[in-house]
């Protein structure tokens, strides 16, 4: 009998336990923020999906679900809902019912807004060609099929054409419906900001920043660099150097080569030393491992590229429309997002500081900057003054980031301390092979060089030889001859 009581007693032990368990795992997925659904008609997520991704993710964690795989159970690990609709469609059943069933904010994009129960008693309006929303005017215009709110909403905000206003993102109770996603022009800024407080997310306070020192090659004037360095640094402020060790100047037709500057080399080695971070400047992916190789053999080690390469785990980019610092496995893309100062006279900075004043409206906005070499060391202070005056600012420094280079004859791993660990497995062959691309006409002057003078020795030891040979034959025929 009693052993019936002690295996009815694990029996609810086990039973406990297991529930325990369960409630653990519901409440660990209960952590999941944000689904971003999306209605594409190839059934695939699309570039303004990702972009929204991308937003929210400075915010919280993000899922993208597609439209055809919700139902009510896997909505109720999520506190928030981004529904993107790219077409016009007919909303899945489950899907519909279990997304008027949510509780909790959320945000509708595009099309199919008339099917949710929320939006029910809206109408649809004529195509227009908007031209504006709010008060940022588009460049281009963009054919629009408006709506009509029922009384209970609230609109945020209105969209243009040339003569008459619509409503374009609206609010009712917890459902929020913006009109079409037009990520371009100024409302690129200005989304992330106005996605955040429909759907009442946090706004992060801090804006990553970074400085590269770019357009430093053979024909870099040493001073003005030194100039630049010791300005920054007396500033206290990290900087990284771009360096394109082998320029192809297509104007002159010409290769320069960083070493036939030998005071820039000179200069650039002794920075690598004081544990300045380099980034590799290649004009082609092609030509990345021979530049990387370049400067490894000169004792120069770039821990990050400008561009792209498999070799390198951080890479900057430019010309994208990325605003944050974002990792793609274990690859970390750093935007140049405000540009290069302009080599004018008047005011240069300007415009440098009207686009961080953008980036800094954007939550969470990494703030990237072009720093030419070429360029005047005197605005280095008006810099810092203004980066100084919006505290919301952090600037990164890339020798205290995890980084690491890779390739068939080079590894370079970079701690969060700044230690680097550089292994370099070239063969006297392969040294010889590079020497020669890099030099060939001064290595085929050194081998005649060497051929001559080893002809000369040649013929020196036997003419040297002969001589002894007569002298010794001479001797023996005169001790002969008596």
């Amino acid at each position: 009998m009693r052993s019936n009581y002690q295996l009815w007693f694990a029996m609810g032990l086990l039973c406990f336990y297991t529930f325990i368990n369960n409630e653990i795992a519901y409440a660990v997925e209960a952590d999941k923020h944000v689904a971003l659904i999306y209605v594409t008609s190839n059934q695939q997520p699309n570039d303004d999906v990702f972009s929204l991704q991308e937003m929210l993710q400075t915010s919280t964690s993000v899922d993208i679900v597609y439209i055809e795989d919700i139902n009510e159970r896997n909505l109720q690990q999520y506190k928030r809902i981004v529904i993107l609709n790219s077409y016009q469609t007919k909303i899945p059943q489950n899907a519909l019912s279990a997304l008027n069933q949510f509780q909790g904010p959320v945000l509708l994009i595009g099309e199919n807004a008339l099917q949710f129960a929320t939006f029910s008693k809206w109408q649809e309006g004529p195509v227009v060609e908007l031209r504006a929303i709010g008060e940022e005017s588009l460049n281009n215009p963009v054919r629009w099929k408006s709506i009509q709110p029922s009384a209970d909403s609230e609109i945020v905000k209105y969209a243009s054409s040339l003569n008459q206003s619509y409503p374009f993102i609206v609010t009712k109770g917890d459902w929020s419906f913006i009109g079409d996603f037009i990520n371009k022009d100024f409302l690129h800024y200005q989304w992330p900001a106005i996605i955040g407080e429909l759907l009442h997310l946090s706004k992060p306070q801090i804006h990553p920043a970074f400085i590269v020192l770019t357009d430093i090659n053979m024909k870099t004037e040493v001073q003005k660099l030194k100039e630049l360095v010791i300005e920054f640094s007396e500033k206290r402020i990290p900087v990284a150097l771009e360096v394109t060790p082998i320029l192809q100047d297509e104007y002159e037709k010409k290769t320069y080569h960083l070493h036939d500057n030998k005071k820039l080399l000179s200069y650039l080695q002794k920075l690598q030393k004081e544990g300045y971070p380099f980034v590799l400047s290649s004009s082609t992916a092609s030509q990345t491992e021979k530049n990387l190789d370049y400067l490894v053999l000169r004792k120069i080690y770039p821990t990050i590229i400008s561009g792209s390469s498999s070799f390198f785990q951080g890479s900057i980019q430019q010309g994208n429309q990325m605003l944050y610092l974002s990792q793609n496995d274990s690859h970390t893309i750093y935007p140049m997002t405000v540009g290069a100062i302009a080599n004018t006279d008047n005011n240069p900075l300007y415009p440098v500081k009207q686009k961080i004043e953008q980036l800094l409206k954007v939550p969470s906005s990494i703030i990237g900057i072009q720093y030419p070499a070429y360029f005047n060391a005197s605005y280095v202070q008006d810099l810092a003054t203004y980066l100084s005056e919006h505290p919301q600012i952090e600037l990164l420094n890339f020798q205290q980031t995890k980084q690491r280079v890779t390739s068939e004859n080079v590894s370079i791993v970079q701690d969060e301390n700044g230690e680097q660990t550089i292994q370099l497995s070239f063969t006297k062959i392969e040294r010889l092979k590079i020497l020669f691309d890099e030099r060939p006409f001064e290595l085929i002057l050194w081998a005649l060089v060497l051929i001559v003078s080893l002809f000369v020795t040649l013929f020196f030891i036997s003419t040297l030889r002969l001589r002894i040979t007569l002298r010794k034959r001479l001797f023996e025929e005169r001790k002969t001859n008596g």
